[in-house]
């Protein structure tokens, strides 16, 4: 939008726009008649669900082969419903039937044809693909330049001065420690470690529950590709080495590393205002001790040494957090992204992780009661929808799978029966929602939200095989892929018109027509019909690593070698 505007200027003019009460954004609008389906295509054992709006005479549909132009199926559509979220009737769709590989595109008589789609194997195999160059965009500190779709994207290496020590500590002002490396968070320059943390926990539980498929994944476009570690985990590495950094000698660790203020929309080599530690925070320091157990357990088998490093880290993380204020540090003097909330959640993910790697010995009487109630309670332990400061349901996720959990059958059942319990909500929301949207609320990242989901209907497939979730899982990658509202992708590079406008420096900031790929955006809020494809929309339209994270886990569900 603002690409041939000067660098001197482009900053304040995409500032100007912001500002939603100086210059009101206009909303996307809706697709209108038409059929929605996943535009990226379907795996072939999957359940295969469109929806049709505007089909009020029709009452049949049809398949066509894209190469032929035959027809190789055709059905009745559902009975009409109603969408109370969008206003709209809508029907139901079902091609379920058919499973064939090919390319196809769907007809239902006085409607626009769907977009084209295709029924592989590898369905979503270019979409993870995808996502995983999109994390490589996020590298700070290093020169990074990549072609995807027919264009070059690259910036300079940046923020090699990270980082400086004025307000972690002020003794030292005017003095730096290396801080280099990491992702970028989101549409900003900024690194903050609760989401960086929580972030790279979810990859690394991607690859926990699904390694033998993922440690086939070929990236040839980062720099490690063909080393000694899996492509996927090197991509994480890279994330964690920054991470690591970020722990001061007495154990505590920074919340944040950025400059004082938000910058411009600009490339980020440009951006040369200072960058600085904020102080320490007790939920920084309690998630970087439960993704440091995690990250051990699962670079043990190719870096003993680096998984020592990390368990250490992570014992010296815990046992600086418990002396640690729950009221954080003045960091008024920071204007740029939060992430901060109470510990509670994330106190307990870093328990079962501590426990896991450390084992009950390390555990005070008073935490092992408290172990012992996050493992095992009446109420509701697995969260139906969750972001970061609910890192328990990252803690459950590993407790539910371990050997160790095998030891008291009881309380697993238990454990189990309320993910299931969980699980189910999400099914049933689907299955009630026009889109197939098993997630009821709009919130600020409410994408990434939805691709959590599936970090429970997965979970729940392992546990009963049962095909209603991974059916379910399905759906919610399809409604960010095209079967919602709007008919088009929210994954920037994929899918069928995709976002054009992120909120996201380096797309807004280069000259290349097209956004950096490999990022899901925020999405609606705080309704269904909320989303603004504008550049200035960071409620709706900005990018974060928390929910490519997340669509990083769901599509690993589907990833096929």
């Amino acid at each position: 939008m603002y690409k041939n505007l000067p660098l001197s200027i482009r900053a304040a003019a995409l500032a100007a726009t912001t500002l939603a009460s100086a210059s009101p954004l206009l909303a996307t609008e809706p697709a209108g008649p038409g059929i929605r389906l996943n535009t990226v295509g379907y795996l072939p054992e999957v359940a295969k669900t469109a929806t049709v709006v505007g089909a009020d005479k029709a009452d049949r549909f049809a398949v066509i082969d894209s190469a032929t132009g035959k027809i190789v199926l055709k059905g009745k559509l559902g009975e009409s419903f109603d969408s109370p979220q969008t206003g709209e009737t809508a029907r139901l769709l079902d091609f379920g039937k058919l499973n064939k590989e090919g390319s196809y595109i769907l007809q239902v008589p006085g409607l626009p044809d769907s977009a084209p789609f295709s029924i592989s194997d590898e369905a979503l195999n270019h979409s993870l693909e995808n996502i995983m160059v999109g994390f490589y965009g996020q590298r700070c500190g290093e020169a990074v330049e990549f072609e995807w779709d027919g264009d070059t994207f690259a910036y300079d290496a940046c923020h090699l001065d990270d980082a400086w020590l004025d307000y972690l500590e002020p003794e030292k002002a005017g003095e730096k420690k290396v801080s280099t490396g990491g992702w970028h968070d989101a549409g900003d320059y900024g690194k903050y470690t609760v989401n960086a943390s929580f972030a790279s926990a979810m990859m690394l539980q991607a690859w926990e529950r699904r390694s033998e498929a993922l440690e086939s994944l070929e990236l040839p476009f980062i720099p490690e590709h063909g080393g000694e570690l899996p492509d996927f985990l090197d991509e994480i590495k890279f994330n964690l080495d920054w991470l690591i950094t970020m722990q001061t000698e007495n154990g505590e660790v920074a919340h944040k590393l950025t400059t004082l203020y938000f910058g411009g929309m600009v490339l980020p080599a440009e951006i040369d205002a200072k960058r600085y530690f904020t102080p320490t925070s007790k939920l920084a320091t309690l998630d970087f001790a439960a993704v440091g157990c995690i990250a051990a357990r699962v670079f043990r088998p190719f870096d003993a040494e680096y998984a020592d490093t990390w368990l250490a880290a992570a014992k010296k993380a815990w046992d600086a957090a418990k002396e640690m204020s729950e009221t954080p540090e003045d960091t008024s003097m920071f204007h740029t992204g939060g992430y901060m909330t109470s510990t509670d959640s994330d106190y307990r993910w870093a328990l079962i992780e501590i426990r896991l790697a450390f084992g009950a010995e390390a555990l005070s009487e008073m935490e092992g009661y408290i172990f012992k109630d996050a493992v095992d309670n009446d109420n509701r332990m697995v969260d139906v929808a969750w972001d970061w400061g609910r890192g328990y349901n990252l803690g459950l996720y590993s407790w539910l799978f371990s050997e160790e959990a095998k030891k008291d059958p009881a309380a697993l059942e238990r454990l189990e029966l309320d993910l299931l319990s969980a699980a189910d909500v999400i099914v049933r929301n689907s299955a009630e929602h026009a889109y197939g949207r098993g997630i009821r609320a709009y919130q600020w990242g409410s994408s990434g939200v939805l691709a959590r989901s599936v970090m429970t209907l997965h979970a729940a497939h392992e546990l009963t095989g049962e095909q209603k979730y991974l059916d379910s899982a399905y759906d919610q990658i399809s409604y960010l892929y095209g079967r919602n509202p709007f008919g088009r992708s929210f994954v920037t590079g994929d899918g069928f018109q995709p976002p054009q406008f992120p909120h996201h420096r380096p797309s807004e900031g280069d000259q290349v027509e097209k956004p950096w790929p490999g990022h899901v955006i925020g999405g609606a809020n705080p309704g269904e019909l909320d989303w603004f494809d504008e550049t200035g929309s960071y409620r709706t339209n900005e990018t974060a690593i928390n929910w490519d994270a997340a669509l990083s886990y769901a599509l690993a569900v589907f990833y096929q070698p």
